[in-house]
């Protein structure tokens, strides 16, 4: 919910909430395997944990150039900026995030060693338009998520003390 408001302040919010989401996911090699890809039968599920690997260490040609900043003396090293990757729930459900953390646990392997299935744990943290920027196409993709949130939010009834059961505590 935001940095605390203040003890003047308490109900102000400061930002956009920072949500975290946790996702398990099982990666199976048999759907690929029954429809002939040859890139499953090499690799099993190899590639799409590389595709998650990617999302948390930075290219292998950025270390390179930082490395020779590093050595010819430069006092800054360039800060390296990832994908932009999305976490995607549906149509109306797609928030920018950032990968905190990454598990796999690889299991079933080929001839080749490598893995037929896998089961990876993520931890998310959300990215809004104080991580992104208004104007960037993260912030713009946040605002879209924050209006379905609203619009969804909006479509709860309208509630009263009575329904509560609170009627004289107010």
């Amino acid at each position: 919910m935001g940095e605390e408001g203040g003890r003047s302040a308490p109900l102000r919010l400061v930002g956009p909430a920072v949500e975290t989401i946790s996702v398990e996911a099982k990666l199976e090699v048999s759907d690929a395997l029954a429809r002939g890809d040859t890139i499953a039968e090499e690799e099993g599920v190899r590639h799409y944990i590389a595709a998650l690997q990617l999302l948390v260490t930075p290219p292998s040609d950025a270390l390179q150039r930082n490395d020779v900043l590093q050595c010819s003396g430069a006092l800054e090293i360039v800060l390296m900026d990832q994908p932009l990757a999305l976490f995607v729930w549906g149509p109306t459900n797609i928030l920018p995030v950032r990968v905190t953390a990454a598990s796999v646990v690889e299991e079933f392997f080929n001839p080749r060693l490598m893995p037929l299935s896998a089961m990876v744990t993520l931890s998310l943290r959300s990215l809004s338009v104080d991580d992104l920027g208004f104007a960037s196409r993260g912030g713009a993709i946040y605002l879209s998520y924050l209006r379905a949130v609203e619009a969804s939010a909006a479509r709860l009834p309208a509630a009263n003390t009575a329904d509560l059961g609170i009627e004289g505590a107010l």
